[in-house]
């Protein structure tokens, strides 16, 4: 058992040996994918998600997977960390992930498809200022 964000999370368990419970596969929840920390025993949160159904996609064809490996190195350095939320709506599960990720700040955060408008007016500005890119 290991508490993130002051929620019990089953774990931390091997990514490769990692399955949910039959029980609460079916249940909605949170998961944290997490490496080895510095000390011994400490873990690194690389990414949080929300499910619905816990047993619907295995980790390994998450589409983020090839990145959380590079990281690791090796498959044997990946641990599932799950929470179970038995009747929670998806924007409880969402409003939970957002928690995590703002206490946290795990190195894989979900990216919105549109541009911040913020980063947008510093670069048109500098590009005006050096029309020649001096």
């Amino acid at each position: 058992m290991i508490t993130l964000g002051g929620r019990s999370f089953d774990g931390p368990f091997l990514m490769p040996f990692w399955s949910p419970r039959k029980a609460a596969a079916r249940l909605g929840g949170l998961y944290a994918v997490l490496v080895p920390g510095w000390r011994l025993l400490t873990f690194r949160a690389l990414h949080f998600a929300e499910v619905a159904d816990f047993s619907a996609e295995p980790l390994q064809s998450h589409s983020r997977y090839a990145e959380w490996l590079a990281i690791a190195g090796t498959p044997w350095n990946l641990y599932v960390a799950a929470h179970d939320m038995p009747c929670s709506t998806a924007a409880q599960r969402q409003a939970a992930r957002r928690t995590l990720v703002r206490d946290y700040r795990p190195e894989f955060r979900e990216v919105d498809a549109q541009p911040d408008p913020r980063l947008r007016t510093p670069l048109l500005a500098q590009a005006l200022r050096n029309p020649q890119g001096r």
